[in-house]
């Protein structure tokens, strides 16, 4: 059964997640399944934030994702939140 992503949920990256950073992006691989995600630096921003260990909502990212960048666009929201349901669905991280 596949988890769907809880706004109000904190999540934490699957202990069966390895990462590995090339420059300013990241590549992520699920042990378990093989499955791997390559993430630009938008994607690196949001998984540096959950490998921190403050447990952040999606709307915690979606912050931190608008701070970071001076001219954010109006679909980080979106976007972030599609980007979080990918990984949720390929048990790349979890509820904390």
């Amino acid at each position: 059964m596949t988890e769907t992503l809880e706004m109000n949920a904190a999540y934490i990256p699957s202990p069966d997640a390895m990462e590995s950073r090339l420059g300013e992006e990241t590549v992520i691989l699920h042990l378990g399944s093989g499955v791997y995600f390559g993430l630009d630096a938008v994607g690196t921003l949001v998984w540096e934030a959950m490998v921190a260990g403050k447990a952040p909502t999606p709307a915690d990212l979606c912050a931190h994702v608008r701070a970071s960048f001076f001219d954010a666009p109006d679909t980080v929201e979106a976007d972030v939140t599609a980007f979080l349901g990918q990984l949720v669905a390929h048990d790349l991280i979890r509820r904390a």
